[in-house]
């Protein structure tokens, strides 16, 4: 069972969520709270599996919400307005795992959750192409790239796994190499498309279509309670 923590400050949009978490088996609701400071109090006593909230609960990467995920640990995904997109950059520097639209669909917000819960990192396709503009210093273009003409074998592969959220040492061991050798395939590759960080590269995979985000789906736990599961409990 997926421990969530909700906070946002727009009554219908978690009203929705709550909606969203309580058809879903795995995951359940045991806090739901308007205000960053609140939620940030909750932690250390709900011990939270991931915290859902909304860029100004978080305080844009400087309030205390930000501080007491990062103190427990509790991994962040930001749930972002579609006019907020541009902050997915802060965001990620400030360590969150995830970063989605509340316009998004159910099922890509419920498999945030549990990509992120995983150990995973994930952002809404709705933001990729803007983080790869962002950072190779050109508009986003229509023509996605083939990546398998400009990477090798071995570096399609590293950036396959690299999609997953497998760390570099699970890499190596996939793929029977040394660390060392899955960290020069990383640079390499970076080199190859013009970027400086593996989070752009994974975005890049998404975008054109490398990986299939359904086929590294997570998929929901066996139920451990009758019943949908869902635990909520509204503070204002």
């Amino acid at each position: 069972m997926i421990r969530v923590l909700l906070c946002h400050e727009q009554p219908l949009v978690r009203t929705g969520l709550r909606t969203v978490l309580t058809n879903e088996p795995d995951l359940r609701l045991i806090g739901d709270y308007d205000a960053g400071d609140a939620a940030a109090g909750a932690i250390p006593g709900l011990a939270p599996d991931v915290l859902l909230a909304s860029l100004a609960c978080l305080g844009y990467g400087t309030g205390r919400l930000v501080d007491a995920a990062s103190r427990n640990p509790v991994p962040v995904i930001v749930l972002a307005g579609a006019g907020e997109k541009e902050c997915v950059e802060r965001a990620l520097r400030t360590g969150a795992r995830g970063f989605i639209l509340d316009d998004d669909p159910v099922e890509q917000i419920a498999y945030a959750i549990r990509s992120v819960a995983a150990g995973h990192a994930l952002l809404s396709p709705e933001v990729t192409s803007g983080v790869i503009a962002g950072y190779t210093g050109r508009a986003p273009r229509t023509e996605r790239p083939d990546l398998h003409e400009l990477l090798s074998p071995r570096e399609l592969d590293v950036l396959r796994l690299l999609a997953t959220g497998e760390p570099v040492a699970r890499i190596a061991k996939e793929l029977f190499v040394a660390e060392v050798t899955v960290r020069s395939h990383i640079h390499h590759l970076l080199r190859k498309l013009g970027l400086t960080r593996s989070f752009q590269a994974v975005a890049l995979a998404y975008h054109t279509g490398l990986v299939d985000p359904l086929s590294t789906v997570v998929e929901p736990a066996p139920a451990l309670v009758n019943g949908s599961g869902a635990d909520s409990t509204a503070h204002r």
